[in-house]
C-alpha cells in the first residue's frame, strides 16, 4: 500500500516534470527508443571502469525511461503498442546495463558482484515476466517494493561513490530483486485463491 502511494506521487512529479516537453508534441516512443540508445555507451563507459562517468550517463538515460510513460499520459498518446514498446526496451536496456557493470567485475576478479549482477539481472527479469504472466491470466501485478526505478537510481548512486559502496549496493539489488519477484508470486497466489472462492461462493448461490 506504501509502495503504492509512493508510485502514484511520482507519478504526479512526473507528470509536472514533463508538462513542458509534451506541449511540444514530442512522440513518447522516442523517449522510449532514445533511453534504449543511450544504454550502450552507458554499459560501454561502465564496464571499461569509468564508474563516475557511467553513473552520471545512467541517472541521465534512466531519465529518458522514467519520462516517457509521463509524456504519454500528459499528451494524452498512450497507446498499446507504447506500453510494449516501454515493457521490452526497458528490458532490452536493463540487459545491457548490467551485462557491462558484470564485465567489469569479471574485468577486476570481483567474483561475488559478479555473481551479485547476474543475480540482480535474474531477478528484475522474473519481476518483468511475473507481471506479464499474471496480466495474460487476467489478474493485475503492479505490486512490488523494488521496481526498476528504484533499481537504477540505487545502482547510478552506487556508482558515484567509491568501490565499497558498489559491492553492498550490489548485495542488496540482488536480494531486493529477489524478494520482489517472491513478492509478486505470492500476490498472484493471493488473488488466484480468492478469485477460486468467489466464484465457489457464486456457483453455490446459484445452486441454491
Amino acid at each position: 500500500m506504501i509502495n503504492q502511494r509512493m508510485q502514484a506521487r511520482s507519478r504526479r512529479l512526473a507528470e509536472r516534470v514533463v508538462a513542458p516537453l509534451a506541449r511540444t508534441g514530442i512522440d513518447p516512443n522516442v523517449l522510449t527508443i532514445t533511453g534504449l540508445v543511450l544504454a550502450f555507451p552507458t554499459a560501454v563507459v561502465i564496464a571499461l571502469g569509468w564508474q563516475v562517468a557511467g553513473g552520471v550517463m545512467l541517472l541521465f538515460s534512466a531519465g529518458f525511461d522514467m519520462f516517457d510513460g509521463a509524456v504519454a499520459r500528459v499528451s494524452n498518446r498512450r497507446s498499446d503498442f507504447g506500453a510494449f514498446l516501454d515493457s521490452t526496451l526497458d528490458r532490452w536496456g536493463e540487459g545491457v546495463i548490467f551485462t557491462g557493470l558484470t564485465w567489469y567485475f569479471v574485468d577486476v576478479g570481483a567474483r561475488a558482484e559478479t555473481v551479485l549482477a547476474l543475480l540482480t539481472l535474474i531477478g528484475s527479469m522474473l519481476i518483468s515476466y511475473t507481471r506479464a504472466r499474471a496480466e495474460g491470466l487476467g489478474v493485475e501485478c503492479k505490486v512490488g517494493f523494488f521496481q526498476r526505478p528504484e533499481r537504477l537510481i540505487v545502482l547510478g548512486i552506487a556508482l558515484l561513490t567509491p568501490f565499497g559502496v558498489l559491492s553492498g549496493a550490489m548485495w542488496f539489488l540482488a536480494i531486493a530483486t529477489q524478494l520482489t519477484a517472491a513478492q509478486r508470486v505470492l500476490h498472484v497466489h493471493s488473488q488466484i485463491e480468492r478469485a477460486k472462492k468467489r466464484k465457489a461462493r457464486e456457483d453455490d448461490g446459484n445452486a441454491a
